[in-house]
């Protein structure tokens, strides 16, 4: 009987422990929650650990130093190529100015050309300075870490602003130097451009002075000039008709304008380019012979030479006795 009760007891208390393993085992694990305060308590003792930490100081200073030789390095590299595409740039200006100083030399053009070649040369360098400087100089600020967009934006919208507020100024100038580089015309030669003809006295970078036959001043915008009649590079032929009666001889007609001529060309006031000579009979009625003359001069004196032509070819037919019609 006591032997059945122990059993009985043992039995229960086995049981009991078996639950409690079980009930232990499916309870959740319980975790420690830190406050706020205790992490910036960690993160505070963490940095001051790195402020004393040898190590942390000395990768901190060769990224540093990594960072400055590499920056150094751009910089320089940008500075070397912009001494070099300047002198490359003023180099190509200075051979192509010499190239047409050469030319205008080799023609016989007036020194007066050859200077505004060097100021146009000294132009030109100017200009790729300042593009130059300007361009390299916002490649710097880039490498060195600035953010220079805002700025070019700026400036960009302001030229454009300039751009059409003064393009026919722009035109001017621009037109002004391609007439100097294409050798259009020099101060002292003889044009026509559109209507008006006259000798040049100024050449500007935005207007072109002629003086006139009349005596008039014109004053041509350089970004007007379109086609342009240059009359003083060669001498210029015109032609003086002198009508007769058609009762004389052509040979004795021919004999008298010889004589002229030969008076004419040689003489003190002589500004002829040729000798006057007898083209020949351009028409001719039963009342009247037209003969032409030719007579070659300098554009600026054609028409006092022709005046002088005509003196003369009068007096000679007077002194043979020609009659004019």
């Amino acid at each position: 009987m006591v032997h059945r009760v122990l059993t009985t007891l043992a039995a229960l208390i086995n049981s009991s422990v078996a639950f409690a393993q079980v009930t232990s085992s499916t309870k959740p694990a319980v975790t420690s929650a830190k406050s706020p305060a205790e992490h910036v308590a960690g993160a505070a003792s963490e940095t001051t650990a790195h402020l004393f930490d040898r190590s942390f100081w000395i990768t901190r200073g060769t990224r540093l130093t990594e960072s400055a030789f590499d920056t150094s390095l751009q910089v320089a590299g940008i500075l070397i190529v912009y001494f070099v595409v300047r002198a490359i740039l003023n180099r190509m200006v200075n051979g192509v100015t010499s190239g047409l100083i050469a030319r205008e030399e080799r023609l016989g053009v007036p020194v007066e050309r050859a200077g505004r070649l060097k100021t146009l040369s000294g132009l030109f360098q100017s200009m790729i300075g300042y593009v130059t400087f300007f361009v390299f100089g916002v490649l710097i600020f880039k490498a060195i870490g600035f953010d220079i967009m805002p700025f070019v934006t700026t400036a960009g919208v302001i030229g454009l602003a300039v751009g059409f507020g003064a393009q026919k100024l722009v035109k001017d100038v621009i037109s002004g130097i391609f007439v100097i580089v294409d050798n259009m015309f020099v101060v002292g030669d003889t044009v026509t451009i559109g209507a008006v003809t006259g000798q040049v006295e100024e050449m500007g970078m935005r207007v072109t002075r002629l003086h006139d036959l009349t005596g008039r001043v014109v004053m041509i915008s350089n970004g007007d000039i379109g086609q342009v009649i240059n009359l003083s590079r060669y001498p210029v032929e015109d032609f003086v008709d002198v009508v007769v009666a058609p009762t004389f001889e052509m040979a004795a007609v021919q004999s008298a304008i010889s004589a002229a001529a030969d008076s004419l060309h040689g003489s003190e006031i002589d500004h002829l380019k040729a000798r006057p000579q007898m083209v020949g009979i351009t028409a001719f009625t039963a009342t009247s012979v037209t003969i032409r003359i030719s007579v070659i001069a300098a554009p600026s004196s054609l028409t006092r030479e022709q005046m002088r032509v005509r003196e003369a070819v009068r007096e000679a037919f007077s002194k043979a006795g020609i009659v004019l019609a």
